[in-house]
C-alpha cells in the first residue's frame, strides 16, 4: 500500500527552537515502507513519550490492541521516544527534533490559537512510522488514521460495529498531513447517555469519537446560561430583584433586566470567576436561558429589539473577559427572539452559533445564515439531528439520518466560516446510522466525497450483502423522502432478510444485521401502536415497546434515554401505570436481558409476515402541465375558492389563459404565536425560473390581495414561504392554480371541504398512498365511493374505478391533507374542477378541452348550471 497525501498549509512556524531539524524522509529512490508486523509477529514496539498523558496512553494501548487483533501478534507499548525505531505516538513538543523535518513542523502549525491544535501527520520509513501531533488530540488522530489505513472502521458505539480485518502482515508506506477544516464538531445525545461513563474517556460514546477523529480544537459554550447565574447568585439577586426582567408590572423569571448597569457588573463577575476556576476553558456563555419573559420596563424597551439588549450584555461581559484572559471568548446563541444580528458591532471575542431552528424576527433561517458571517468573525452552526419528541426513533428519522442535508450543509457552513457545528441528535443509531458516520466525516473534511464514504461503510459493515443493505439505506433514507408504509417496511423486512441469507457465512455481519432487526422490531411495534384502537391492547403494546428498547439498550439502535425520561412518563400517566414513570425500580421490564438471536430471530419472522409488499401500479407523468375545462360553461370569477390551512411553505402552479394577470388572496400569519417571526415571502417565477414578481407580507392575521401582471399566457410557478406562521390561499373557482403534491407531504390544519383530482381513462384502479386522518373519496357522480378510517393511516388506499367513471373528476372531501401520494392518477389537486391543471399527456390522450387562448368577455350568472357532490352548491357562469 503507498499512499502519499499532502494538505499544505499557507501559514509557516518560526522553527528557530527546532535546532537541528533532519528531514524523515530518506534518499530519494529509497523504500519508505515500513513493517509493522510479519507471519502474525510483532516487528516494531509502541513507542510513547515518557510524559504521556492518560489519552495519549489509552490510544497507544488502542492502537496495540487493533495492530494485535489484525496481525495476531502481540505489540509493545514502550515509553521513551529516545531511539528511532518503532511506531512513535506522540506530539510536536514531546519528539526528537531529529525525526521531525521542515515540512512537517509547517503541517503542524497552529494558526489563530485554535486552528492546528488537531494537527497531525504520518511518515513511514524502514523500521519507523511517526505519529505526530501538534497536540494529544492530534497524535491520537493519527494513531486512528493509521488504523484507517489499515482497514479498521468504528461505525457505530456498539462493539458489533467495529471492522477489524484479518491481515497477518502489516506493512505500509504512508505521507499524511491533515487537520480539520470545522475546529469544532460534535455529535451529541439530547436527553443524555444511558449512563454516567458512556460519555466519559473508556464509555462507549467518547470512544467512538476519539477513535472517528470527532473532537474540539476549541471548547465551545454557547448553551443557555442565565437561569445557572440566577442560581449562583440567587441569595444577591433575592435582595435585588431589580436585577431581574420587569414581567406584567412585576421583578422575576430567568431572564435579567439588562438595561441595569448592575446586571453587567454581576455577569461580567461571574464570567471573570469563570475563567478563574477553569483556566483551559477557552469560552463563558452568556445566553439567556430557553424560552421568552425578556425584560418590559422603559430602559430596556428603549433598547430595542431583544438582540440588541442580549448582545449588549455579551459585548460588555466580553470587553472585560478580553482585558483580563486575552484570547477568551463569550459565546451565545443566535437563537428564538435574539436570532437576528444586533444594529451594532460585535466585539471580537464574541462567539456566536446559529441555530437551524426556533427561529424569530424579521429574518428568516437562510437570510441569517447570510446575515451572521458578515456581522460576526466567530461563528459556528447549531443543528437539529435528532429530537425523539419530534420523530420518536422512527423511520425516516431527523436530519440526522438525512446524508443528502449533511451533502448540502456541512460544506454551506465551512464556506461561511464555521468553526464549529453543534448537532443536537440523540444515541439512536437505526434511523441515523449512517448519516452520523456521513456528517463526521464531513465535518472533518466538507469536500470528501459522500459516494465513497456510504460505500465503504456498505462494503465494511455487511461484506457480501453489501448491495442489498445500499438498497435497504436508500429505500428508508430521508433525502429520498420515503413513504413510509406497511409495502415499504415489507420490502425493508425483506431487504434484511437477503442481506441475512447473503450473509450467513460472516458472523460479524449477521450481528449487525441482528441490531437492525432489533431496530426494526421497534419500528413494527411502533407501527401497531398508532393504529390500535383498543385500550387494553395498547397498553400491552407499551409494555413490549418499552421492554425491547430496554433490554436492548446497549445497541443503541434506538434512544433509550429518550424514551425512559420522556415516553415513559408520558404513557404512564395515560395508561395509569405509575411504576412505568421514568421507567422506576418497579417497571416490569427492569432487569431483563438482551434478546437472544433466536427471541430475534423469531420476531423478525413475525415482521416479515406483518409487512407485506402489495402489488402497485405505478405511473409516471410528467409536469407539463395545462388547464382543462372539466365543468362546460363554469367559472366562478368572484368567489374566491380556499385552498387549505397550510404551515410550511411550498409552490402552487398557476396559468395565465390569454395573458391576463394572476391573482391569489392569501392570508397570512394564521398561527399568532409566531408572527414575530420573518414577513411572508411570495414568489412568482416563469418555466425558465425566471421572477416575475416578488414581495414580502405581514404576519398580521390578514387576508392580502397579490396581482400579478405577467408577460405572456402560459404556466407560472407561485412560491410561499409563511415563516411557519399559518397561511391560506384563494383564488377564484376558474383561475388555474394546482397544489403539486410532494411525497415528504404538508403541514395542513383543519380540513379542507374538496381536493379535487383527475382520474384519467383507462384506469381500473386508483391508488394512493396517505398518511393523516379519516377522510371521504367521492366520485364525479357526487357519491361516495370510499370512507377511510384513521387506523388504515400509513397504507396504500386502493379504490376499483366504475365504468364510465374514469377520464372525470373525482374529490377528497373533509380531509387534512398532510401525506398523500398516487401511484397510478397524476399528483394535482385543486380547490375546484376549473382550477385544476393536469399533464398536457393526459389532457391530449383523453381528448380533453384544453382552455389555451380563452379570454373572458362579460360575467352573466345563469343560476344552477352544475352542483358539485352536495347537491347544494349553486355556480354562476362566466361567458
Amino acid at each position: 500500500m503507498k499512499i502519499t497525501l499532502w494538505h499544505r498549509w499557507s501559514a509557516a512556524l518560526t522553527v528557530a527552537t527546532l535546532t537541528g531539524l533532519a528531514t524523515a524522509a530518506t534518499a530519494q529512490g529509497q523504500s519508505t515502507e515500513a513493517v509493522l508486523a510479519h507471519d502474525g509477529r510483532a516487528l516494531l514496539p509502541i513507542v510513547i513519550p515518557e510524559d504521556a498523558g492518560e489519552r495519549l496512553r489509552t490510544v497507544a494501548n488502542d492502537l496495540a490492541a487493533y495492530l494485535g487483533r489484525m496481525s495476531g501478534a502481540t505489540f509493545e507499548v514502550k515509553t521513551g521516544l529516545g531511539g528511532d525505531v518503532g511506531i512513535m505516538l506522540g506530539t510536536l513538543e514531546q519528539f526528537p527534533s531529529r525525526l521531525v523535518s521542515r515540512d512537517m513542523a509547517d503541517a503542524l502549525a497552529i494558526r489563530n490559537r485554535f486552528d492546528g491544535k488537531e494537527a497531525y501527520v504520518i511518515r513511514t520509513a524502514p523500521r519507523r512510522v511517526v505519529l505526530l501531533g501538534a497536540e494529544d488530540w492530534g497524535a491520537s488522530h493519527a494513531a486512528y488514521r493509521l488504523l484507517e489505513e489499515f482497514g479498521c472502521r468504528w461505525f457505530f458505539p456498539a462493539r458489533e460495529w467495529e471492522v477489524i480485518p484479518d491481515r497477518r502482515d502489516l506493512r505500509i508506506d504512508l505521507a499524511v498531513d491533515d487537520r480539520p477544516a470545522i475546529l469544532a464538531r460534535r455529535i451529541w445525545y439530547q436527553w443524555g447517555y444511558l449512563d454516567r461513563e458512556q460519555g466519559r474517556c473508556g464509555g462507549e460514546h467518547a470512544t467512538w469519537r476519539r477513535r472517528n477523529r470527532m473532537a474540539s480544537s476549541i471548547s465551545i459554550n454557547c448553551g443557555h446560561a442565565w437561569d445557572h447565574v440566577i442560581s449562583v447568585y440567587k441569595d444577591l439577586i433575592k435582595a435585588h430583584p431589580e436585577y431581574l426582567a420587569l414581567r406584567d408590572g412585576e421583578r422575576g423569571g430567568n431572564k435579567f433586566c439588562v438595561s441595569n448597569p448592575a446586571v453587567i457588573d454581576l455577569y461580567t463577575r461571574y464570567a471573570l470567576d469563570y475563567f478563574a476556576k477553569n483556566p483551559d476553558a477557552d469560552m463563558v456563555s452568556a445566553d439567556p436561558s430557553d424560552g421568552g419573559g425578556h425584560c418590559e420596563c422603559e430602559n430596556c424597551a428603549a433598547m430595542g429589539k431583544v438582540s440588541n439588549r442580549v448582545f449588549h450584555l455579551a459585548n460588555e461581559v466580553a470587553k472585560a473577559v478580553d482585558e483580563k484572559y486575552p484570547g477568551k471568548m463569550v459565546g451565545l446563541y443566535a437563537y428564538n427572539l435574539h436570532s437576528e444580528p444586533p444594529d451594532f458591532e460585535l466585539a471580537p471575542n464574541v462567539y456566536v452559533q446559529l441555530t437551524s431552528g426556533f427561529i424569530r424576527g424579521q429574518y428568516s433561517y437562510d437570510e441569517l445564515f447570510e446575515l451572521w458571517p458578515k456581522k460576526c468573525r466567530n461563528m459556528g452552526f447549531y443543528e437539529y439531528y435528532s429530537v425523539y419528541q419530534w420523530n420518536g426513533d422512527m423511520l425516516p428519522g431527523g436530519n440526522g439520518g438525512n446524508v443528502g442535508h449533511h451533502r448540502r450543509r456541512i460544506p454551506e457552513f465551512h464556506h461561511a466560516n464555521a468553526t464549529s457545528i453543534d448537532a443536537e441528535s440523540g444515541n439512536n443509531w437505526g434511523p441515523h446510522g449512517r448519516g452520523y458516520i456521513v456528517a463526521n466525516r464531513l465535518m472533518w473534511n466538507p469536500k470528501a466525497d459522500v459516494d465513497s464514504i456510504t460505500e465503504d461503510f456498505y462494503m465494511k459493515a455487511f461484506g457480501p450483502a453489501a448491495d442489498v443493505m445500499q438498497r435497504y439505506y436508500e429505500r428508508v433514507a430521508p433525502e429520498n423522502s420515503p413513504i413510509i408504509s406497511n409495502h415499504l417496511l415489507g420490502l425493508a423486512f425483506r431487504d434484511i432478510h437477503e442481506a441475512t441469507e447473503l450473509a450467513k457465512d460472516r458472523p460479524d455481519v449477521l450481528a449487525r444485521l441482528d441490531h437492525l432487526k432489533i431496530y426494526l422490531r421497534y419500528v413494527h411495534l411502533k407501527w401497531m401502536l398508532g393504529r390500535e384502537q383498543d385500550k387494553a391492547r395498547s397498553k400491552d403494546l407499551w409494555e413490549q415497546l418499552f421492554t425491547h428498547v430496554y433490554r436492548n439498550r446497549y445497541t443503541y439502535m434506538n434512544h433509550w434515554e429518550a424514551i425512559r425520561q420522556f415516553q415513559t412518563r408520558v404513557t404512564a400517566k395515560a395508561v395509569d401505570e405509575p411504576t412505568w414513570h421514568h421507567s422506576g425500580p418497579e417497571a416490569p421490564w427492569i432487569g431483563k436481558a438482551p434478546n437472544t438471536r433466536q427471541e430475534i430471530a423469531a420476531f423478525f419472522a413475525e415482521g416479515l409476515e406483518y409487512f407485506k409488499p402489495q402489488e402497485i401500479d405505478e405511473r409516471a407523468y410528467s409536469d407539463d402541465l395545462v388547464p382543462v375545462r372539466f365543468v362546460k360553461g363554469h367559472a366562478r370569477p368572484n368567489a374566491p375558492t380556499p385552498a387549505g390551512f397550510f404551515q410550511g411553505g411550498f409552490r402552487s402552479v398557476m396559468y395565465s389563459i390569454a395573458g391576463e394577470p394572476l391573482e391569489v388572496t392569501v392570508t397570512t400569519g394564521r398561527i399568532a404565536w409566531y408572527r414575530d417571526r420573518a414577513q411572508a415571502k411570495y414568489t412568482f417565477t416563469d418555466e425558465q425560473q425566471e421572477v416575475i414578481l416578488e414581495g414580502r407580507l405581514p404576519l398580521d392575521g390578514q387576508k392580502h390581495a397579490i396581482r400579478c401582471q405577467v408577460p405572456t399566457a402560459g404556466l407560472y410557478f407561485f412560491d410561499f414561504n409563511d415563516s411557519g406562521a399559518g397561511w391560506t390561499k384563494a383564488a377564484a373557482g376558474d383561475q388555474p392554480l394546482t397544489i403539486p403534491l410532494r411525497k415528504s407531504g404538508f403541514t395542513h390544519h383543519g380540513w379542507g371541504k374538496n381536493y379535487y383530482f383527475y382520474v384519467p381513462k383507462g384506469l381500473k384502479n386508483v391508488t394512493y398512498y396517505f398518511d393523516g386522518g379519516a377522510h371521504k373519496i367521492i366520485g364525479p357522480d357526487g357519491k361516495l365511493v370510499r370512507e377511510v378510517e384513521n387506523h388504515q393511516s400509513g397504507t396504500y388506499i386502493t379504490i376499483p374505478v366504475p365504468d364510465g367513471m374514469d377520464g372525470t373528476i373525482w374529490r377528497f372531501k373533509q380531509i387534512a391533507l398532510s401525506k398523500i401520494w398516487f401511484t397510478n392518477v397524476p399528483n394535482y389537486l385543486a380547490g375546484t374542477p376549473n382550477a385544476l391543471m393536469i399533464p398536457r399527456e393526459v389532457a391530449e390522450a383523453d381528448g380533453l378541452e384544453v382552455r389555451e387562448g380563452y379570454q373572458p368577455v362579460a360575467k352573466v350568472s345563469l343560476g344552477v348550471l352544475w352542483r358539485d357532490g352536495d347537491g347544494a352548491t349553486v355556480l354562476a357562469v362566466t361567458v
